[in-house]
């Protein structure tokens, strides 16, 4: 794109600064209405699950919803990566967020206007899952666009705190917005934040976002989506090993019981079981942030899953809360460390006519699985206990790690400078002037 290699500027080896992908000033704006549009939306969750309990008063219909959220996001994921590997990753953002602004406002009529049923929101949710299927990969894969590759592993580490950061913020200004706005009041917020974000996404600058073609039948590619990580010695156990820690080791869903049965807590006590692990996120974010590029990915994102296991099966057996918080805090640092050196590796080996497809599985094997650990820990929780099913969740993420490190040693020697990591593109210069760039970059 500008004629230099992979990972240079001016023609030098990239070596990522602290904080180094704030010195690009598509990313910032990109990050910056993502992380606005989040806060808004943990904001709609408190509105939305208050407002189908009013109309049900059933805790079943409040649950509900997950459901109409995770399995249309999976089943359209496939085809979303093949469309994302063939089209403007920028314009399909745009055009998503204004789908996402189209169906918050209709049904901002509709409760305005006294009109809802609990349809209309399980509706929107099916509406919102399958726009979602399209821009987990759509913002994945334009992330190698908006920075150079030295940089591309503090991007990912702020990219990946967006989601589990503003859930410490956003939870709580949603039980403000409710009490002074109301729900419609809540939902206009909404559409306000999604305006916000087709700003920033109008105002980036970005070029060369636009896949590199793929089969134009989308069954064929599929299949070669799916054969090409199936037969990929990293990628393809990368996303097995994701896959496993979701189905088993996502054991939020259970905070409610530990808060209530082995803590003895009020609702209180529950949300500082929740923040902790979003807090430890902020900070495990923010710390590899401001390393900059690390050398040994594969190896430190082993080390992290291990340790993700470690604390989950160590929460699980604390009797006491205040050493719960800390483990809780450690265990989302473990988390968002493990997930962002992840994708990094996977954004760093896998093609451009392939980073569609493969963000799409990513996005299957976090989000769209992730809802299936709620399950399946409540499922075991009811045969051994909610304390013995969540630590056999975390042994289990300890044992495909360890499995991986042992079965699989190119992953734990990977540190991205291998020659088959030399298809990532060549990513934009910082922007701004010379002292900006060295004041952003100096973190």
């Amino acid at each position: 794109m500008h004629g230099h290699g992979p990972g240079t500027e001016n023609g030098q080896p990239g070596h990522g600064r602290a904080f180094g992908a704030l010195r690009y000033r598509d990313f910032r704006l990109f990050w910056s209405g993502a992380a606005i549009y989040h806060v808004a939306t943990w904001m709609l969750q408190v509105a939305q699950s208050w407002l189908i309990y009013d109309l049900t008063e059933s805790a079943f219909a409040v649950g509900l919803t997950g459901f109409f959220l995770s399995v249309p996001f999976v089943a359209m994921s496939l085809y979303a990566g093949t469309v994302i590997d063939r089209t403007d990753r920028k314009k399909v953002l745009i055009w998503i967020s204004f789908g996402n602004l189209v169906v918050v406002l209709a049904i901002a009529v509709l409760v305005a206007g006294g009109w809802i049923e609990v349809w209309h929101i399980y509706a929107s949710g099916v509406l919102h899952a399958l726009l979602g299927a399209f821009e987990s990969p759509a913002r994945s894969a334009l992330l190698p666009h908006l920075v150079r590759r030295a940089d591309l592993m503090t991007a990912v580490s702020l990219h990946s705190v967006l989601r589990r950061g503003t859930q410490i913020v956003g939870p709580a200004l949603g039980g403000i917005a409710l009490l002074y706005l109301g729900v419609t009041g809540s939902y206009f917020l909404n559409a306000a934040a999604l305006v916000v974000m087709l700003g920033c996404l109008f105002a980036m600058r970005v070029d060369g976002a636009v896949g590199e073609g793929t089969q134009a039948n989308p069954l064929r590619a599929i299949a070669e989506g799916l054969g090409y990580v199936r037969s990929h010695a990293i990628i393809g156990p990368l996303l097995l090993l994701e896959t496993v820690m979701s189905m088993f080791g996502s054991f939020n869903p259970m905070l409610v019981v530990f808060a209530r049965e082995v803590f003895a807590l009020g609702p209180a006590g529950y949300g500082l079981l929740q923040s902790a692990s979003g807090f430890g996120s902020v900070v495990g974010s923010l710390g590899l942030t401001a390393i900059g590029n690390v050398k040994h990915k594969g190896r430190l994102l082993l080390v992290a899953a291990t340790t993700y296991g470690i604390t989950v099966v160590a929460f699980s057996f604390t009797p006491w809360f205040v050493v719960a918080l800390f483990i809780l805090a450690a265990s989302g640092a473990a988390d968002i460390i493990n997930g962002a050196t992840r994708m990094t590796v996977i954004q760093l080996l896998a093609p451009g006519q392939m980073r569609g497809r493969v963000m799409s599985l990513h996005a299957v094997s976090t989000r769209g699985v992730g809802p299936l650990g709620g399950f399946n820990l409540g499922t075991m929780a009811s045969f051994v206990g909610v304390q013995s099913a969540v630590a056999l969740g975390g042994a289990l993420c300890i044992a495909i790690a360890a499995l991986v490190a042992w079965r699989l040693p190119a992953i734990w020697r990977f540190t991205g400078d291998e020659p088959s990591a030399g298809a990532f593109p060549d990513g934009p210069r910082p922007q701004g002037t010379r002292e900006q760039v060295q004041v952003a970059g100096a973190g």
